[in-house]
């Protein structure tokens, strides 16, 4: 009895452990409990400002998807006259980018986007985030260029986008919009670029008084061209001879243009093939590539990049249109822009009619292709022909505002796009 009496009093002093225990276990699970809830809490706020950030983010992504639609002219204007054309100058002039109300001193195209006058962003229908964008031309930021130089077209835009979502989120991107790639600066209303071996080419102007070439600048904002232009001695005389024949050619009616200062592209025949083979690339990739064609090309409205892989015969159009066979003009065909015929380096003017030609004509003739036991051989430039026949009156002028509108015919690419 004494040890067993001895056991239970020795324990007597442990009385009370399990309830301290169990309160330690339980403020620990308290404070884990406590440490969840909070950062569940934390989750749930941050999730949110996520999707605020992320509706911000959409919203500018929005301004560049629909300045883009619009520069592209897909979009009527309002509050403009309805005519007008969309284009990176009308982008970035507030005269035409901007309704009469805006008040702002930069393109921000709020004649061609629905933008709340209130605050002067856009809200997408059903949305609960907005933007607005600013059009740069990062060339001529202050208008300078523009303002002076009636025939100045910007080859880049850049477009900033401001996103706004919920909760005062706000985001903002910017992209540049280029023009594709063309080197074009014309040395004279009508280019023949002549043989390499120096064989004189084929070149008839007829003898109408009533038909008219000049490569005074019917836009009148570039200083005047020559009237004709040709790469060698050989084909100077041919020109000066074709002149007298009773055409009107005004002054300087022709001119040799030295190699180095035609486009790259010319400068060699392969230079020339390979820049063909890029433009059927770019004509395909704008569902403007044909074998043949026999009607217009493009609208004054509308002009259009035309690449026709053969012969054309032509009654019209605006834009650029290269041929790569023989290109006739046939009765009253007005074209404006730039004419290429590269490959047969032939253009006939046959029937009567009053046609005009506005714009820069260059002809060009080489071999695209050839036999491949001809592989190891020179395929240089050959004598290129120009042959007017037939009554009626018309006109080929030089016109520089007809050459820029013409180049923004080949549309435009993304080049860079960033958030910042």
């Amino acid at each position: 009895m004494t040890r067993q009496t001895r056991k239970i009093s020795d324990r007597h002093g442990e009385k009370g452990a399990a309830l301290i225990i169990s309160i330690l276990i339980a403020t620990l699970l308290l404070a884990v409990a406590g440490t969840v809830i909070i950062t569940t809490g934390m989750s749930v706020t941050t999730s949110i400002e996520g999707t605020a950030e992320l509706q911000a983010y959409y919203a500018a992504e929005s301004g560049l998807e629909d300045t883009l639609n619009i520069i592209r002219g897909h979009v009527a204007p309002h509050g403009i006259p309805s005519t007008t054309r969309m284009n990176f100058l009308n982008a970035v002039d507030p005269e035409t980018s901007n309704i009469d109300d805006d008040p702002s001193t930069v393109g921000r195209l709020t004649a061609w986007l629905d933008y709340d006058s209130d605050d002067w962003r856009v809200t997408p229908t059903g949305g609960n985030y907005s933007y607005s964008v600013v059009v740069i031309d990062p060339d001529d930021p202050n208008g300078t260029t523009r303002s002076t130089d009636a025939s100045y077209r910007p080859r880049r835009i850049q477009v900033q986008s401001t996103g706004y979502g919920p909760n005062g989120s706000i985001k903002n991107m910017e992209m540049i919009v280029e023009k594709t790639n063309f080197e074009f600066s014309p040395n004279a209303m009508l280019v023949m670029r002549g043989s390499d071996a120096g064989i004189g080419m084929t070149f008839d102007i007829g003898t109408s008084a009533s038909k008219l070439y000049t490569g005074h600048d019917n836009a009148t904002a570039k200083p005047n061209l020559p009237t004709f232009g040709v790469t060698n001695a050989v084909d100077k005389v041919i020109a000066d001879t074709a002149i007298t024949k009773g055409a009107t050619v005004e002054e300087v009616s022709t001119q040799v243009v030295a190699i180095n200062d035609l486009p790259s592209w010319l400068r060699t025949a392969d230079k020339a093939r390979t820049f063909l083979t890029d433009m059927q690339l770019v004509a395909r990739s704008m569902g403007r590539f044909f074998t043949s064609l026999n009607g217009v090309a493009g609208t004054e409205a509308s002009p259009k990049f035309t690449f026709v892989n053969g012969n054309a015969t032509l009654d019209g159009g605006a834009g650029i249109l290269i041929v790569t066979g023989t290109l006739t003009l046939n009765g009253n065909p007005t074209f404006k822009g730039i004419i290429l015929v590269l490959g047969d380096g032939v253009i006939l003017r046959d029937g009567g009619g009053s046609g005009n030609i506005w714009g820069s004509i260059y002809v060009a003739r080489f071999a695209r292709s050839w036999p491949s036991l001809e592989n190891g051989l020179s395929h240089p430039f050959l004598a290129p022909t120009f042959v007017t026949e037939g009554a009626g009156t018309s006109n080929l002028k030089y016109d520089s505002v007809w050459v820029s509108q013409a180049r923004d015919a080949l549309g435009d690419i993304v080049r860079d796009i960033r958030e910042y």
